[in-house]
């Protein structure tokens, strides 16, 4: 739907031990499928932003460390040295080029096309969808009561991103662009919502309140449906991929994974600001599951 560790120097695989980050200017051409077992696992992950820092990062970055630092690997950590939409970061993953490791949306399609380690990162609470709208658009939203209300405007979401699938298939319009120039759209009232994991929304809203004083979270509805993220490597990445899996599974194991999820200041948020119990609900189906995602058993699952 979360600071990163943005890179200045870079740092060789092996030259730091479990539980380290590596840092670059650069994103490399053509990155190996894997390290010698000896040296460890080099992680390039897509830059998102051209920000200095981007909040939707800290989570899933420290839950990788987590999985990796349970399994005892070595591993350098680094984004790529560009910004990367995340369909041209699956390109990329697929074909052994600039990235080595992304997190993206549950979709049959990558599900086929990369290595899914199937185990929700934020426990299926991004398909809790809040809105960030223009605050003087609240009016209208308030009243919105059925999913044929909602139909009445326009969504805005980032490229690449498996939700504007979603929303298209439950007829609600829906328009792509840059993920940063979102925010600003919505300013501009050019669209009328960007809906955004209730996890996640509250620190978008933050880091941007000095630039766009204008935006505000939605305050009476929910827009649901079944969705989560997944780590992903390459086919070809096995290694890195099985440690990932098997580290997540031993942190649901011995309690640290929902200790993590539970501590995580994101998702104290969400359970404290969101107020999701008192927010009109509206679901909708997501076609885009594999059915070995939506088979996932239920301990995966928030409020299930």
């Amino acid at each position: 739907m979360a600071t990163a560790l943005l890179c200045t120097a870079l740092v060789t695989t092996g030259t730091r031990s479990a539980g380290s980050a590596a840092q670059t200017t650069g994103g490399p051409q053509g990155v190996p499928a894997r390290a010698p077992a000896e040296e460890g696992f080099t992680i390039i992950y897509p830059r998102a932003t051209e920000n200095a820092t981007d909040p939707r990062d800290e989570y899933p970055l420290g839950l990788l460390r987590l999985a990796l630092d349970k399994m005892g690997a070595r591993y350098t950590i680094r984004p790529s040295g560009t910004v990367m939409e995340q369909a041209r970061a699956a390109v990329a993953l697929r074909t052994g080029t600039e990235v080595t490791l992304l997190w993206n949306g549950m979709s049959a399609k990558l599900e086929r096309d990369l290595r899914p380690i199937r185990i929700p990162l934020y426990r299926g609470v991004l398909g809790y969808r809040l809105f960030i709208i223009n605050k003087a658009s609240q009016a209208k939203f308030s009243a919105v009561r059925t999913l044929d209300d909602l139909r009445t405007l326009t969504a805005g979401q980032a490229l690449g991103w498996p939700d504007v699938e979603i929303l298209e298939a439950a007829g609600l319009p829906v328009e792509a662009f840059r993920y940063d120039l979102l925010f600003r759209l919505v300013g501009l009232n050019r669209i009328d919502y960007f809906p955004r994991g209730a996890n996640e929304i509250f620190a978008e809203i933050e880091q941007r309140k000095a630039d766009a004083p204008d935006l505000a979270v939605e305050r009476d509805l929910m827009l649901v449906y079944p969705f989560d993220s997944f780590f992903y490597t390459s086919k070809a990445n096995e290694a890195l991929a099985t440690t990932i899996e098997q580290g997540l599974l031993k942190a649901y194991d011995d309690g640290s994974y929902l200790k993590y999820f539970n501590d995580s200041p994101y998702i104290r948020q969400m359970l404290t600001d969101a107020h999701l119990d008192s927010r009109r609900r509206i679901d909708i189906p997501n076609p885009l599951l594999s059915p070995e995602t939506a088979a996932l058993p239920d301990k995966f699952w928030y409020g299930r």
